[in-house]
């Protein structure tokens, strides 16, 4: 089929900036959702298919009305790590969009077929998007949004790299060989997912358990990342929190000066009954979580009852690679264990 291409031309300049606009807002606008609804992911991406794509895509399918058939123009791409994140992310796309068509890639493969893993969904805005400036004019607009996980995602790079879209593409030769590949994906995933469930289950026991023991946490617990933020979240569940990148710094702090998790719950239980009066006099009767993170709460127990850990502020040779900066209080730290020392 022949087709203008300098109309096409022509047209696709008019409403590439539109395009432009519908992909930076709509990308910014998942990723607001998803940080919103606390899913973590790898990457929110987007893009617009260039020109030359569009013209190649229009005569491959022999569209006669191609900026209405094709519906990629725009499209986004979201690559998650678990495929339960998949169904939460599937639902804030329904939720928050106008789904014009929808397509579950893996539950349109046969039994005994192996292919293109990901969730599809073609969508317009709503209408009271159109309130925000940078939305108007983009409600005739449709885009593409994939949902994978990562091991999804490498599949499809990889099938795409190989140059084999469908099963029909493949030498019989090679079709054994990517079923089983696409298996083992297929199960990974799986494996990644349970294993997420029993890390979570494991840390929430860590909380059960001491609360089972009369509220003290187990002080045979091995000194690790998940053991010692259940122990923050455990005794001090009012201050704030940190990333866990903030936790694995403290914990290499005290594994450097070999801390185990009994001594944290024994210097905590040596200077609770104090925390009232630190408070009160020190911090302006400011509750302590207010102005301190759980990690500055561990290192001002540790300032109070552990010499070697208070030390750490007169050094001179602290690596900054691996050393948060010293406790903003040392004079209060300093002040109280005078206080501790004298009783």
């Amino acid at each position: 089929m022949e087709i203008n291409t300098d109309q096409i031309r022509e047209k696709y300049a008019e409403l590439l900036p539109r395009y432009q606009n519908l992909a930076i807002n709509l990308n910014q606008a998942l990723e607001l959702f998803l940080h919103n609804a606390g899913i973590s992911y790898l990457s929110i991406d987007k893009r617009v298919k260039d020109l030359d794509s569009f013209i190649e895509k229009t005569r491959r399918k022999e569209y006669t009305n191609p900026f209405d058939q094709i519906e990629d123009i725009c499209g986004i791409r979201i690559i998650c790590y678990y495929t339960s994140d998949l169904e939460k992310i599937n639902d804030i796309i329904k939720k928050e969009l106008n789904i014009i068509e929808s397509a579950d890639k893996e539950h349109l493969l046969k039994p005994d077929q192996f292919g293109y893993r990901s969730y599809h969904f073609i969508v317009k805005i709503k209408g009271d998007w159109l309130n925000a400036p940078n939305y108007r004019g983009l409600q005739d607009l449709k885009a593409e949004i994939q949902v994978r996980t990562v091991l999804m995602h490498a599949w499809a790079e990889i099938q795409h790299k190989l140059a084999y879209k469908r099963k029909n593409d493949v030498p019989d030769q090679f079709q054994r060989q990517f079923a089983r590949i696409a298996a083992k994906l297929e199960e990974t995933d799986e494996q990644f997912e349970n294993l997420r469930v029993d890390i979570e289950e494991y840390r929430k026991q860590l909380i059960t358990n001491a609360d089972k023991a009369n509220g003290v946490f187990d002080l045979t617990l091995p000194l690790n990342l998940d053991n010692l933020e259940a122990f923050l979240n455990y005794y001090f569940p009012g201050q704030k929190k940190a990333t866990r990148n903030w936790t694995r710094h403290l914990l290499e702090e005290l594994v450097k000066r070999g801390i185990t998790i009994r001594q944290l719950v024994e210097s905590y239980q040596k200077i609770k009954a104090l925390l009232p009066q630190i408070e009160e006099e020190d911090f302006e009767g400011e509750k302590l979580g207010k102005s301190m993170y759980q990690q500055g709460m561990a290192r001002l127990i540790l300032d109070l009852t552990v010499d070697s850990y208070f030390e750490r502020h007169n050094s001179t040779t602290l690596s900054k690679q691996t050393e948060l900066k010293p406790l903003p209080h040392v004079e209060i730290a300093r002040k109280w264990r005078k206080i501790i020392k004298e009783e």
